[in-house]
């Protein structure tokens, strides 16, 4: 397992990482396959931000937290990441699959029932503030759907291995899960 510190801010990096490497090299009892652990550490006005990324097998696990003591951060980030990773081991483990796995198949009519997002009057008002690239690895929609739990987010955007195109899971307000296809020429 390889540990990387990221910092994007001044402060005691040492202490920092005599506090946190042990406790990250405890991830191993939840898994022998995690393979990358990434901590960043940085600053907005008075909050002390730990993000740390676990990558398992290509299936990434994140905790995030903020407060006023930087060490603080770190363990309660820690302790979110540690309960996902049980939850993920949980679900690997289960022979009762069912939630995930059995996740019915889009049909055309369900794109009427998304809501309506009205559009801007100007395109002065859209305002990009961040962009993210990462690699797409074939999955499955079951399987994109997991990775969205585990990461937190509300919608997932992976490559489905089954069509073959680039589709975006996401979680309803009902509580059960959506997924866009392209049409192309539609």
């Amino acid at each position: 397992m390889q540990i990387q510190y990221q910092f994007r801010m001044d402060g005691d990096k040492f202490g920092f990482q005599q506090h946190a490497a042990p406790r990250l090299e405890g991830l191993s009892k939840f898994s022998d396959r995690i393979k990358d652990v990434k901590v960043v550490v940085s600053e907005q006005r008075n909050w002390q931000i730990v993000e740390i990324t676990v990558d398992v097998d290509g299936t990434l696990i994140r905790g995030e937290e903020r407060s006023e003591e930087l060490l603080s951060s770190f363990d309660r980030a820690l302790d979110r990441v540690q309960r996902q990773l049980r939850k993920y081991q949980d679900r690997l483990q289960s022979k009762d699959r069912q939630t995930l796995r059995k996740m019915p198949p889009s049909t055309p009519g369900d794109s009427a029932s998304a809501s309506q997002t009205t559009v801007p009057e100007s395109e002065d008002n859209i305002r990009i503030v961040k962009t993210k690239s990462y690699a797409l690895k074939p999955m499955t929609a079951q399987e994109a759907a997991l990775q969205m739990e585990l990461l937190g987010h509300n919608f997932f955007m992976f490559f489905n291995g089954e069509s073959e195109q680039v589709n975006v899971v996401y979680r309803r307000d009902d509580g059960d899960y959506g997924l866009i296809e392209p049409a192309i020429g539609a």
